[in-house]
């Protein structure tokens, strides 16, 4: 039979095929949207409290009661309310942009545990073009996801009177999504090839999820966590990501605050005191790196990611479609 060349239709029914059935099933639908929302509700119902508190405390010592004297005490507290809300929603959307992707990789597991993957085998379609419908796919799915919780947060932040973005800010947020889901998609499609099982991907997405959320910075700041941990989070791109999304989001918030101080030595030392502890400038093993850096490491990610899936798919021990050919064959001879 010869091959069929048309590899883009081949690809584009592909990922049509992967979509339509991850939405045809609620469950794996809900779980995705699962972590986002209780990191969400968990900020709003506690974690966002105690943060807040913690900054009021702070803004009540000595050396910061001067320069805040003459501001009304209820701008005070809707600007740092508004600081924490930004925040916030900046590690929702970090979390969001790695825990759904890692979901929606669900259906390749499932293709290989189910044997559903043998009749694309069986058929005239290359290889790498099935890896390619599980990126596009991935990242198709976690798009979506993760720009309807944009706009959700987008609306919470404008009920709590904590939306200090322009547009501009949003399309520099729309960007670092993008950019964010492409290096999760290579990285998760990457991790998903090795995971033979639905149980064992079910498994690992629980720890997963419950730790990527202090790995990124997400849950509590950087500065709160062991050395050891923020040593860590520099090699994981999920790190990039939220710091990039931290910068977006909470320019505003501090924008206005820094315009409501006078120029005074304190009013700075407040502003990069609040930078500092909330993580919105990076540490790399005591250097500072800038937005632009952040930028460079999250698109290096995607290279880095993408040279590893060609060199997996490249070797015979570890490519995911080999090993499945290998069982088919023996279930023939049988």
């Amino acid at each position: 039979m010869k091959k069929n060349n048309n590899w883009a239709l081949t690809l584009g029914c592909l990922v049509r095929r992967n979509i339509g059935i991850y939405l045809k099933d609620k469950m794996m639908v809900f779980f995705s949207v699962l972590t986002p929302v209780i990191v969400l509700l968990l900020y709003i119902l506690f974690l966002g409290d105690m943060q807040a508190d913690m900054v009021m405390e702070m803004l009540r010592q000595e050396e910061f009661a001067e320069v805040l004297a003459g501001i009304d005490e209820a701008t005070i507290n809707m600007l740092v309310r508004g600081i924490i809300n930004n925040w916030m929603i900046a590690g929702v959307m970090g979390v969001s942009c790695i825990t759904v992707a890692f979901n929606a990789n669900t259906m390749m597991v499932r293709d290989r545990e189910r044997g559903n993957i043998n009749d694309v085998l069986s058929a005239p379609v290359k290889r790498w073009v099935m890896y390619a419908s599980y990126i596009i796919s991935c990242f198709v799915i976690t798009f979506c996801i993760c720009f309807a919780i944009l706009l959700i947060s987008i609306i919470y932040l404008a009920c709590t009177h904590g939306l200090m973005m322009n547009f501009v800010d949003f399309l520099a947020i729309l960007g670092n999504m993008l950019l964010s889901i492409v290096c999760s998609s290579f990285v998760t499609v990457l991790i998903v090839s090795f995971i033979k099982s639905e149980g064992a991907l079910t498994a690992i997405n629980g720890l997963f999820s419950a730790a990527i959320g202090f790995l990124i910075g997400a849950y509590m700041p950087f500065s709160m966590l062991p050395n050891a941990i923020q040593y860590i989070a520099c090699f994981i791109p999920g790190t990039y990501g939220a710091g990039i999304f931290r910068n977006i989001f909470m320019q505003g918030p501090l924008r206005m605050l820094s315009g409501l101080l006078d120029s005074s030595n304190v009013s700075t030392e407040l502003i990069e005191t609040l930078v500092k502890d909330y993580s919105i400038e990076m540490d790399f093993f005591g250097h500072t790196i800038s937005v632009g850096w952040m930028v460079f490491a999250l698109a290096a990610s995607v290279v880095i990611a993408g040279i590893l899936l060609v060199i997996f798919y490249s070797n015979k021990k570890t490519n995911f479609f080999q090993q499945k050919t290998k069982k088919l064959r023996r279930k023939r001879k049988n």
